[in-house]
C-alpha cells in the first residue's frame, strides 16, 4: 500500500510540473507577442506622432505663406490708393517670422461701368509666396484684381465707423460705404434712396453712443440697377427700429439689424417664409432689400461683411503732409529757421507729400505768421498773389473751447487770386502752415470769394479749413477740398464773433465735394455723426445749409481735435439740404486730382 500510494503520488508531481511547464511557456509566449504587440503599437504610435508633426508643420508653413499674401493684397490696395508703384515684393511679419512676398502684374486691365455711369479701374496682380516651418516647405499663390473706383463717386465715405443721427427728415441720394460698422437712426424719417448701401462691419439700427436708443424711421430702397434712372420702380421698405419690430411682436436687442442673427419663425414650423416670419438679418437683407417685384434684374441694396463687403482702402491723411520722411528726398529739415529746405535731389531725409509735390499753386505760411507762394517749379511767386493772401484771427468756439482766444487762419481770396493770373493751371491748390497744433493752436486755411470758380479747383491741405459764403455756384466748376476738418461759414459771416456770441447765418450754398476728418465716438461722447461732419459756427436755425457734392471722412482730425459740442456759442443746425452732386458719375466732370478708393477681390488661389 505505501509503494502504492507513493507511486501516484510521483505521477500526480510529474503531471503537476508538466502543467506548470506548459502553462509557463504559454505564459511566456503572452509575453513575447504582447511585448511584439507594445513594441508594433509604440512605433506604429512614432510613425503617427512623426506623421502629425510634418503635417502640422506642413499646415502652419502653409498658413504662414498664405498670411504672407494677404499682406502683399492689402499692400497693392495701400499703393494704389496713395500713388505709389505696386512693390514687386516685400516682407511682413506672420506668426512672428518675416514672411517674404512677390507681386506681379498679371497683364489684365480693364475698366468696368455700372448702369448708372459709375466707373472702376481693375487691373489684375499674381501674388506668391514661400514659407518654413520647422522644415516643412509650402507656398501660397493668389491671383487677385484691384478695383481703383474714384472716391467722389460715392455719395458717404467713412474709413471708420458711420454714424447717421440727424434732427429731421434727412435723405441720401447714392452709394454709403464704411469700412466699420454702421449705426443708423433719426429724430424723424433718414430715407437712402440708393442700390449701395454697404458696410464692411456690421449694420446697428441704434444709436453707437446710446446703444439702448433706436430712434425714428429708417428706410431702403428696393435695389434698381441704375436708381439715377427716374423711369426705375422706386420701392422703399423699412429697417424696422427696436420699438418697430416690438409692434410686430418680435424681440430684438436693437431692432432688424446685424444683432438679429436667429430670425423669427412665429409658429414654429421650421418655414421662415410663413406670414409674420422673419429671416435673421444675413439672408434677410438680401431677401428684403433685393429687387421690387417683377424687376427684370436681381441685386440687394444692403450688404455686410456677412456678405463679403470688404475694407476699400482710401489715401492716409499723409496726402496731405507738407513734407513726408523719405531716404532719398530733396529736403532737409533746418533746425535753426525751422523750416524744411531744399538740397540736391536724393540726398535729404524728406519729399514733399503727394499733394504737395503736384500743387501748380502752393502757400505756404510760416510758424511767425509770414507766409510765401511758390509755382510747381518752385518759384517764388509771393509777390504777384500778394493782393489775394492774408493772415486773420477768428474765434472758433469749438476749437476755443469757451475760452477767449482766437484762431490763426490764412485768408486766400479765390477771386483776386483769379485776377492775379496765377489761379492753378492744373486745378490743384495747396496750403500748409509750420507750427499747427491742437486747440486755438490749430491754424487753418479759409477760402473766400470763391462762388465764381476761374476753373477746376482741389484745395487740399493738412490743416482745418474754412469755406466762407457761396462757393462754386456761378457757372459750376468741378470742385473738391481736402482737410484737416471742415468749416462752413455762412454769407453772413464776418468776423465778429467772440466767445459768448452766436451771429446769426444766412442760406448759403456749397458745390464741393469734401475728403474731411472727425473726432471718434468714445462711450457717451457723441462725435455728431455725418450730419454734423460739416462745421458750423452760428444759428442756423431755420436757414438752409446747401452742399451738393460728395462726403468722405478718410481719417481723425489730427489738428482740430476738439468734440462735438451742440448750442451755446458753438453753433444752430441749419436745414440740410445736401445731396450727391450725379455729375460725378462722369469721370471727365470728377475734381482735378480726384483721389480713389481700392478693394481688392480674389479670382483664383492654389
Amino acid at each position: 500500500m505505501r509503494i502504492h500510494q507513493s507511486n501516484t503520488t510521483g505521477k500526480n508531481n510529474i503531471q503537476a510540473n508538466r502543467r506548470a511547464g506548459v502553462a509557463l511557456m504559454y505564459t511566456l509566449l503572452a509575453v513575447l507577442v504582447a511585448s511584439s504587440l507594445i513594441a508594433v503599437t509604440m512605433a506604429a504610435a512614432t510613425v503617427a506622432h512623426r506623421n502629425a508633426q510634418v503635417t502640422r508643420y506642413d499646415t502652419q508653413a502653409q498658413y504662414l505663406a498664405e498670411g504672407a499674401v494677404e499682406a502683399a493684397k492689402k499692400q497693392v490696395q495701400v499703393a494704389i490708393a496713395n500713388w505709389s508703384p505696386v512693390p514687386p515684393s516685400g516682407s511682413t511679419p506672420v506668426g512672428g517670422q518675416m514672411i517674404q512676398y512677390q507681386i506681379h502684374p498679371s497683364g489684365f486691365s480693364t475698366i468696368v461701368t455700372d448702369p448708372s455711369g459709375i466707373q472702376t479701374v481693375v487691373n489684375g496682380y499674381e501674388i506668391d509666396s514661400t514659407a518654413q516651418a520647422n522644415g516643412a516647405q509650402s507656398a501660397a499663390h493668389r491671383v487677385i484684381n484691384a478695383r481703383a473706383t474714384p472716391l467722389f463717386q460715392y455719395a458717404v465715405f467713412y474709413d471708420s465707423d458711420l454714424e447717421i443721427q440727424p434732427g429731421p427728415d434727412m435723405t441720401i441720394r447714392g452709394r454709403v460705404h464704411t469700412n466699420h460698422d454702421m449705426y443708423l437712426g433719426s429724430g424723424a424719417t433718414l430715407t437712402f434712396n440708393t442700390n449701395y448701401l454697404h458696410s464692411a462691419g456690421n449694420i446697428y439700427r441704434n444709436r453707437k453712443d446710446d446703444p439702448s436708443q433706436s430712434p425714428g424711421t429708417v428706410q431702403i430702397r428696393n435695389w434698381v440697377s441704375n436708381p439715377f434712372d427716374a423711369a426705375e420702380p422706386l420701392v422703399y421698405t423699412r429697417m424696422n427700429s427696436q420699438s418697430q419690430m416690438s409692434a410686430l411682436g418680435v424681440t430684438t436687442t436693437s431692432g432688424y439689424d446685424s444683432r438679429f442673427s436667429t430670425g423669427y419663425d412665429q409658429n414654429g414650423n421650421g418655414n421662415f417664409s410663413d406670414s409674420g416670419d422673419w429671416l435673421a438679418f444675413a439672408p434677410g437683407a438680401l431677401a428684403y432689400w433685393a429687387q421690387p417685384a417683377g424687376y427684370g434684374q436681381t441685386g440687394a441694396t444692403v450688404m455686410t461683411h456677412e456678405h463679403g463687403v470688404t475694407e476699400s482702402v482710401v489715401p492716409g491723411a499723409q496726402s496731405t503732409a507738407m513734407y513726408e520722411p523719405n531716404a532719398n528726398g530733396d529736403y532737409n529739415w533746418d533746425a535753426a529757421t525751422q523750416r524744411y529746405v531744399p538740397v540736391p535731389p536724393g540726398t535729404g531725409s524728406y519729399s514733399a507729400g503727394y499733394y504737395h509735390s503736384h500743387a501748380d499753386l502752393s502757400v505756404i505760411t510760416f510758424a511767425d505768421g509770414t507766409w510765401k507762394a511758390y509755382s510747381a517749379t518752385n518759384v517764388d511767386i509771393t509777390a504777384a498773389v500778394s493782393s489775394a493772401i492774408s493772415i486773420r484771427q477768428i474765434y472758433d468756439a469749438r476749437q476755443s473751447n469757451g475760452a477767449n482766444v482766437k484762431v490763426q487762419i490764412t485768408d486766400i481770396d479765390l477771386g483776386l487770386l483769379a485776377l492775379t493770373g496765377k489761379f492753378p493751371a492744373n486745378g490743384l491748390l495747396y496750403a500748409g502752415n509750420y507750427g499747427e497744433g491742437t486747440g486755438t493752436n490749430a491754424k487753418g486755411i479759409r477760402l473766400k470769394n470763391g462762388s465764381t470758380l476761374a476753373g477746376r479747383l482741389t484745395v487740399a491741405t493738412p490743416d482745418p479749413l474754412y469755406v466762407w459764403g457761396d462757393f462754386n455756384t456761378v457757372g459750376e466748376k468741378p470742385a473738391a477740398v481736402i482737410c484737416d476738418a471742415i468749416n462752413l461759414l455762412s454769407n453772413a459771416w464776418n468776423d465778429t464773433k467772440t466767445v459768448g456770441t452766436l451771429p446769426v447765418a444766412t442760406n448759403t450754398t456749397y458745390n464741393t465735394a469734401v475728403v474731411t476728418g472727425n473726432t471718434e465716438t468714445v462711450g457717451s461722447n457723441y462725435n455728431g455723426g455725418l450730419e454734423n461732419l460739416p462745421r458750423f459756427h452760428e444759428n442756423w436755425s431755420g436757414k438752409t445749409s446747401t452742399i451738393k457734392g460728395s462726403f468722405v471722412k478718410a481719417w481723425f482730425s489730427q489738428y482740430a481735435t476738439n468734440g462735438w459740442v451742440y448750442g451755446g456759442d458753438r453753433y444752430q443746425a441749419p436745414l440740410r439740404n445736401w445731396s450727391y452732386n450725379t455729375a460725378f458719375n462722369n469721370v471727365a466732370n470728377l475734381p482735378p486730382f480726384t483721389p480713389m478708393t481700392v478693394t481688392a477681390e480674389d479670382i483664383v488661389s492654389w
